[in-house]
């Protein structure tokens, strides 16, 4: 799997819009996140969020990343919302803005989000097709 474009993308925006479902209804909202070298992205919330309840219902997501010259990425997934200890104090290395919110990997409120593709897409700007990637 070749994510050399999509990382670029991905790196640029900075933060991508992820869409949750309740009840049909979408529920979109910017996150960061951290693209791991198998596709996978990483990301946290606090255990009170809106979106915490949302994934326990339905783990299905879409995830929109816009680069500054309006290249995109597009990426379905699966969230896992089970994530320990350990992920935690990795995503805490890799992301280490997450500090801000969270002192470390045991604090009670922190939850490790962990997006698993199931189609990964990229487009340059303007009209025209997409190329898969998974």
């Amino acid at each position: 799997m070749n994510l050399d474009r999509v990382r670029e993308i991905v790196g640029d925006a900075g933060f991508g819009m992820m869409a949750t479902s309740v009840d049909g209804q979408p529920q979109v909202r910017a996150m960061a996140f951290v693209l791991l070298e198998d596709g996978r992205l990483w990301s946290s919330t606090v255990n009170i969020s809106g979106k915490v309840a949302e994934l326990k219902k339905n783990s299905k997501v879409g995830i929109c990343f816009l680069d500054s010259r309006k290249s995109e990425v597009r990426i379905d997934g699966i969230a896992d919302i089970t994530g320990g200890p350990d992920k935690k104090k990795k995503l805490l290395e890799l992301n280490p803005y997450i500090k801000k919110h969270f002192p470390d990997e045991n604090d009670p409120k922190f939850v490790h989000i962990e997006i698993v593709p199931t189609r990964i897409r990229w487009k340059n700007a303007g009209f025209g097709e997409y190329t898969e990637v998974i």
